[in-house]
């Protein structure tokens, strides 16, 4: 008889026996590929988790960058640019500097690149008499906030001016009044007024602040430059620096000297340093959650990893003594078949090919069905969906070579030792023990 219908004839008479070696092996490839599974599903599921935790947070952070940098906007401008030749103390005693600057810095300062800067808001702001109303006045003239061309993030489309200024545009034929000047005239927004022998609408009356702005009026540059006989002059350029490095403060300095040499700049720090240390926060913020979901994946990883250890070798183990017995157990069953095999001339190799033959394809279709399995679940339990091109991914040929070899190498051993201990018996022991 040839040795192939021995091995079909060994499995068919023992059918639950190969059944239950079967399961063995199917639950011992299925712990190792599932384990691996896992695992690799666990790091493709992290990879997923921090790169959408990395988007989420960045948009998280720049909505708190967005808020802080309103928040700090409101605060007003934190740079003053005057003349090099103004005298601090001057300005102090009168309000208002009393030198001047030519309306084409400004933009010079838009069109140059300066990170930092932002918000720059020419001004010509002189004491004056509101002549109709026998009102001294602090008359501050603007033509609004000069667009920084590099900083498109904040500008229309068109790139001449910001979608949320902190000054908006004072509108032809309006001005806007402070709020001791609207309570001395009784003004409100709506009333018409006549300002150096001009109709203007008050187009708005600006909030009390407790300091010389409340007896401002705001109206165009060019109303102010002709009314104080300033064509083409201002005295005072505000801006808004931002800085994410607080060790940088005073840079700025530097940056504008190299556009503008003739101004000195003033930096009211304590502005520049809440914004910035506004917008430190909010990265710190950031990183931390981050650095939380790196922490929370890996200690599960470690977790995964730890199990998988202990769990694969003890499953291994158990499959491997389970084959062994079983196959003990049917060369037990069959000795005297096994006798009459050798009595009519068999050789012992034939006799171990039958036995170990029957363990390797055992083990071959075992570890197909367990590969199947264990990576299916692997891949489910790590999060892959029945669906999801990313499921199927994870049934890569490697894999399943790692478990062919390590279910043939399984039952070649836990086979091996019964099938020699078949082949060497001596029938004649064997038939007179039957």
């Amino acid at each position: 008889m040839k040795p192939w219908l021995l091995i079909k004839n060994e499995i068919g008479y023992r059918k639950v026996g190969f059944g239950i070696g079967l399961a063995c092996v199917a639950i011992a490839i299925g712990s190792l590929s599932g384990s691996i599974t896992l695992l690799q599903a666990h790091e493709a599921r992290t990879e997923e988790i921090l790169a959408q935790r990395e988007r989420e947070t960045r948009e998280e952070m720049e909505r708190l960058e967005n808020d802080y940098r309103r928040i700090m906007r409101n605060l007003g401008h934190n740079v003053m640019i005057l003349h090099a030749d103004q005298s601090r103390a001057a300005l102090r005693a009168a309000g208002h500097p009393d030198t001047y600057l030519p309306e084409a810095y400004v933009h010079r300062l838009g069109q140059g690149y300066i990170e930092t800067l932002n918000h720059l808001l020419p001004v010509l702001q002189e004491r004056t008499t509101w002549p109709e109303r026998e009102l001294d006045i602090i008359l501050m003239g603007t033509p609004g906030q000069v667009p920084v061309a590099h900083l498109t993030r904040f500008l229309t489309e068109d790139g001449e001016a910001y979608r949320n200024p902190i000054i908006s545009p004072i509108p032809e034929g309006k001005i806007e009044i402070g709020h001791a000047i609207a309570q001395e005239l009784g003004l409100r927004p709506g009333d018409t007024v006549t300002l150096k022998g001009e109709p203007f609408e008050v187009h708005r009356v600006n909030a009390a602040q407790g300091s010389e702005e409340d007896i401002m009026v705001w109206c165009n540059l060019d109303v102010a430059q002709r009314w104080l006989d300033r064509e083409g002059l201002i005295n005072i350029i505000f801006a808004l620096e931002c800085v994410c490095d607080i060790d940088g403060l005073g840079a700025i300095t530097e940056e504008i000297s190299a556009l503008l040499p003739d101004v000195q700049v003033l930096e009211f720090s304590s502005r520049v340093i809440a914004r910035g240390e506004a917008r430190q926060r909010a990265e710190q913020e950031a990183r931390r959650a981050i650095a939380a979901e790196i922490a929370h994946r890996a200690q599960i990883g470690d977790e995964l990893r730890t199990f998988a250890t202990i769990l694969i070798p003890v499953v291994l183990l158990a499959s491997g003594l389970w084959i062994f017995f079983l196959i003990l157990g049917n060369v037990r069953e069959r000795e005297s078949e096994i006798g009459i095999l050798r009595a009519i001339g068999v050789k012992e190799s034939v006799i171990v090919s039958i036995f170990l033959s029957k363990a390797l394809f055992m083990g071959l279709v075992g570890a197909v069905i367990g590969y199947c399995i264990g990576v299916a679940a692997g891949a489910l339990r790590g999060g892959a969906g029945l669906f999801d091109a990313r499921f199927w991914a994870f049934f890569n040929p490697a894999l399943l070579l790692i478990s062919l070899l390590v279910a043939l190498i399984l039952c070649a051993l836990a086979g091996w030792i019964p099938a020699m201990w078949a082949a060497q018996r001596d029938p004649a022991d064997i038939l007179r023990g039957e």
